[in-house]
């Protein structure tokens, strides 16, 4: 984290319903097409499901980043619990400061409260995605091999 951001107060917090706004633009501004009204359904879906977690960061009373995340049970590791990262954002103003970095420790610190052995997350192999890329390894993932197969239902 640059100096400025040092001094700046940074939260890293539960998300609630007053920040939908702010985590809309979020998603909005990363490529994920939604809105307002789509947003607040999902999140009111989720809001009281226990194996659902949105967490955001604050910085200096406006959310800056956040992270989705969901439990699953593993059908291939002894019914082992696992967390996945569904979305990691923060502000692009803000990237390289160690927002990231904090929201996915916070995404540990919840995953290993539920019990989870494992955090995971899917990205696409797209060029403009390599910087994200390095970044998971430089906190830790390691690269998982294997395919995703999509089958579109309506």
């Amino acid at each position: 984290m640059n100096s400025s951001t040092q001094e700046q107060v940074l939260q890293i917090r539960k998300c609630g319903m007053n920040d939908l706004e702010r985590v809309t633009a979020l998603l909005r501004e990363f490529g994920y097409p939604t809105t307002l009204s789509v947003m607040k359904e999902r999140m009111e879906d989720m809001e009281h499901d226990p194996l659902h977690c949105t967490l955001v960061a604050e910085l200096n009373n406006e959310v800056v980043g956040m992270v989705g995340l969901r439990q699953v049970k593993s059908y291939y590791k002894n019914a082992e619990c696992i967390t996945e990262i569904t979305a990691l954002i923060v502000s692009e103003e803000l990237r390289g400061q160690g927002l990231g970095k904090r929201l996915v420790a916070a995404a540990e610190e919840w995953a290993r409260h539920q019990g989870c052995c494992q955090l995971f997350l899917r990205s696409g192999n797209r060029v403009e995605r390599a910087p994200a890329h390095a970044f998971y390894r430089h906190i830790g993932f390691e690269k998982a091999t294997g395919y995703r197969f999509n089958k579109a239902l309506l």
